[in-house]
């Protein structure tokens, strides 16, 4: 058993060296080895990429973005929620509204024994779980005080340069998804580190695989979960560098609302150049 197998990816970054033999170690002491019956390893981050292929491909992974039969243990379900709200006389809708919004489906595989297969020849369906995040539902339940107790790591500051630099439209991307919208991401090419990014897509992967974003599995879309991580995107967004994108996003959405309503008359002169096509409509 291993816990945070990542570390040396997290703590480590740039010691690319050190990660390859730390990757060669893992998979020579495990892979095709009859003195290894099981291993378990834990992370924040799914198996390294290495090279065209994992160097640890013996693994079968549970990951957020797609947990298997793990999904529901991956964080509290609503029922445990509610269930924790009612014994310690706690409000359940701040709590959801607090701590709710992950979204995860536990795709199983079909045993060929299951009784809905034998008569319909099909599979049973995945249940869809909303997650809430225990340590903060812990210390809600525990306290009565409803706030933001997301702790913000070391993993989160070096991937906000990354943000800062507006790598890929990024900055875009997370004012979007601050105001409720969402954004397909294509996880293929995510190398399961902390530095090796080859767009947009792999950052976003990253922040779910950290906790700041929920996906969809079923539509391939990333999104905020919930209030608390809002507000940590709020903190981080507050700098003077954001003031353009942010701006120029509102921007964009009134010139969207004010296009829709039919509305020539708007005062704000960013939409004065498209009067006469808003008119004509």
């Amino acid at each position: 058993m291993i816990d945070e197998w990542d570390a040396v990816f997290r703590e480590r970054q740039d010691d690319k060296k050190g990660q390859t033999e730390y990757l060669d170690f893992l998979r020579d002491l495990m892979k095709d080895n009859d003195h290894i019956a099981l291993a378990y390893m834990t992370g924040i981050l799914p198996i390294k990429k290495y090279g065209q292929h994992s160097a640890l491909n013996m693994f079968t992974e549970y990951s957020m973005m797609f947990p298997r039969q793990l999904a529901r243990y991956t964080g509290f379900t609503e029922g445990e929620v509610r269930e924790l709200c009612e014994g310690y006389g706690r409000d359940f809708g701040a709590v959801r509204a607090w701590y709710d919004g992950y979204e995860v489906s536990d795709v199983v595989p079909a045993d060929p024994g299951h009784r809905g297969l034998r008569e319909t020849g099909s599979a049973p369906a995945a249940a869809r779980y909303s997650l809430y995040s225990p340590l903060s539902v812990v210390e809600a339940i525990t306290t009565g005080v409803i706030r933001d107790y997301w702790n913000q790591t070391e993993t989160y500051e070096a991937l906000a340069d990354y943000i800062r630099r507006d790598y890929d439209g990024l900055k875009r991307a997370v004012a979007l998804l601050m105001d409720g919208g969402r954004l397909r991401v294509d996880a293929s090419t995510y190398q399961n580190d902390m530095t090796t990014f080859n767009g947009r897509d792999d950052v976003l992967s990253l922040l779910v695989h950290l906790g700041y974003l929920g996906y969809d599995a079923g539509t391939g879309e990333v999104f905020v979960p919930n209030r608390e991580v809002l507000d940590e995107f709020r903190t981080s967004t507050r700098s003077p560098e954001w003031e353009g994108p942010l701006r120029a996003f509102e921007r964009s959405k009134e010139l969207v609302r004010a296009t829709w309503a039919r509305d020539a008359r708007s005062t704000d002169p960013a939409f004065k150049r498209h009067t006469c096509v808003i008119e004509e409509a």
